[in-house]
């Protein structure tokens, strides 16, 4: 496989954040793979380029906090990549597995590029794991969810009928009862795609503003 330019993303994550096309249309068109073009477009919503073009530099103490965070949030790979502008997972996948069985003094120890000892995962096992589904919440919840949306968006009796932007700020609404992962596993949403409007929300553009107050 063509190995995709950091440039050559950037502009499709542009592309994607700023018109209205869908991520599915954006990331085959320029080829990139759908785990790697949601993480990237996800870290573009939360914090623009930057860490795009300039990745946070890993040390010890970065990766033992970056574990430590998705383990405490019982996050996914994603979403740990998106909260620390982050856009290596099978990095994340490898660092928790090193976490587990040898515990934080071994991420601390760890040298950057180090090819991982004793039976650690390999670079295929950590593709896998980053393509792997997300899991499922289980059916009690699912529904909980998903009647507790509706009754968030009223007028609305059809979940496919909500906008990404209704079901985003739903989302943002019902974050302090349900788990983030189970919110987006449970309705039609992205991760990417919540957290650019979640951006959206907390950073509102000044001619929207303006109208408001109009």
């Amino acid at each position: 496989m063509t190995k995709i330019s950091v440039k050559t993303k950037l502009k499709a994550v542009e592309e994607y954040a700023n018109g209205n096309v869908t991520l599915a249309s954006v990331r085959h068109k320029y080829g990139i793979a759908e785990h790697d073009f949601q993480i990237w477009v996800g870290i573009y919503a939360r914090f623009g380029k930057g860490p795009l073009l300039n990745p946070p530099k890993v040390t010890g103490d970065f990766r033992l906090n970056l574990v430590k965070w998705k383990q405490e949030n019982l996050a996914s790979i994603s979403e740990t990549c998106i909260h620390f502008g982050y856009r290596s997972p099978g990095s994340v996948y490898q660092w928790e597995c090193l976490y587990n069985k040898q515990g934080p003094q071994a991420l601390l120890r760890l040298r950057r590029g180090r090819k991982p000892k004793n039976g650690q995962t390999t670079r295929q096992e950590s593709r896998q794991a980053s393509s792997a589904p997300k899991t499922e919440p289980n059916l009690t919840k699912r529904k909980l969810i998903v009647k507790d949306t509706t009754r968030c968006l009223k007028k609305i009796d059809s979940l496919e009928k909500a906008s990404k932007k209704e079901l985003a700020q739903v989302i943002h609404d019902l974050k302090a009862k349900y788990l983030l992962k189970d919110l987006i596993d449970a309705l039609p949403i992205s991760m990417s795609t919540y957290q650019y409007w979640q951006n959206r929300f907390e950073h509102p553009d000044e001619d929207e503003e303006e109208l408001k107050a109009v």
